[in-house]
């Protein structure tokens, strides 16, 4: 979340910072990655309930994904909203 906003992605706000509350840096994991980042904790699950856009079963919040180095490649997609 914290590079999507720092790089200026549109429709990533991320605006509580990262402290899952807020749901406004919703994105979707590439199917092929979901796997691996395994499913989303049961408060990050309750906050996916209320984006703004469809909530896909791969959606996940940018905040509760880690940067670590067995993520090189990951794919997000930022669904459409509005």
């Amino acid at each position: 979340m914290r590079a999507a906003v720092d790089a200026g992605v549109q429709g990533i706000h991320g605006d509580c910072g990262g402290a899952l509350a807020c749901a406004t840096c919703h994105v979707a994991t590439d199917t092929a990655w979901a796997e691996r980042l395994g499913p989303p904790g049961a408060l990050e699950d309750e906050m996916l309930d209320m984006v703004e856009g469809e909530r896909t079963p791969t959606s996940r919040l940018s905040c509760q994904i880690l940067a670590r180095d067995e993520l090189e490649g990951l794919v997000l997609i930022v669904p459409a909203c509005g």
